[in-house]
């Protein structure tokens, strides 16, 4: 069964995040990934207290993510001074995730700067993911790279090749407005990587423009039922979250209209 959610995400510098698990019981939210800003997020005395406070409000965390510039694109540097404290940070994360019972953690990975190729050879970044799937598995998560226009993988044909070069599954959230902001499609993520497809981040989109204009559903025209259908061929049984940026929204209020209006799109 597809179930619906929200991503802290959404509430970017207008919630904090110990905050969310009042609010989404009040929205009847049941789903929920954690996006954590910082490091005092992931100190295990505030994720404790977020974990009883999850709890009381009965609410499932199906992802963490943490905010991936503070520290990923360094559990890939061939610097092993870097690499273990980004490693350290990581382990943190890891933690926070088993504590609050997540299904998974959301990673960006590496980024890829216009004109730089230096060190962002796939032969070499590949395996890193066996040993991060690895670590994540020990904390009962599965690592879910992220499609990110600016990262690693911004293209299913990239993470075809990814998945060519590892010895183990990894597993991905699809978002739908970074597939667009990179000039593809969601729907080739679905055909290409979908039975490795564990969540999605969804936001609408308007393309009537001269460029498309990210909004929160309904207030665009993409086809999410045609993406959660084609997913479901793949036998996608995960979570559609809505991820929004705080700029699509004046009151808060309107995120629970569309989550509301989201989850009437998709149901099957």
């Amino acid at each position: 069964m597809i179930t619906t959610g929200i991503s802290t995400a959404s509430f970017f510098d207008t919630l904090m995040l110990e905050d969310a698990p009042t609010l989404f019981r009040q929205w009847g939210v049941l789903n929920a990934e954690y996006y954590l800003n910082s490091y005092c997020e992931y100190d295990p005395a505030f994720v404790d207290r977020l974990a009883r406070e999850t709890e009381d409000a009965g609410i499932r965390v199906v992802g963490v993510h943490p905010m991936s510039l503070q520290y990923e694109p360094l559990l890939f540097t061939p610097h092993p001074r870097q690499r273990a404290d980004a490693m350290k940070a990581y382990e943190l994360v890891l933690r926070a995730g088993e504590r609050l019972r997540a299904d998974h953690y959301v990673m960006h990975g590496p980024v890829v700067l216009n004109g730089v190729a230096k060190n962002l050879q796939l032969e070499r970044l590949a395996p890193i993911f066996d040993t991060l799937s690895d670590m994540a598995e020990d904390h009962g998560l599965h690592l879910t790279l992220e499609n990110v226009s600016y990262s690693i993988m911004p293209t299913p044909e990239i993470g075809t090749a990814i998945h060519a070069l590892i010895k183990r599954p990894l597993y991905h959230t699809l978002d739908i407005k970074q597939a667009i902001r990179a000039g593809v499609d969601p729907l080739d993520f679905a055909e290409s990587l979908g039975e490795y497809i564990l969540a999605v981040h969804a936001c609408d989109c308007d393309f009537s423009g001269e460029h498309p204009r990210y909004c929160l559903p309904p207030r665009g025209n993409y086809d999410f039922r045609r993406l959660v259908d084609a997913l479901v061929k793949k036998g996608f049984k995960g979570t559609v979250l809505l991820e929004a940026y705080s700029d699509m929204y004046r009151d808060k209020s309107e995120l629970k209209d569309a989550y509301d209006a989201l989850t009437k799109m998709i149901q099957i």
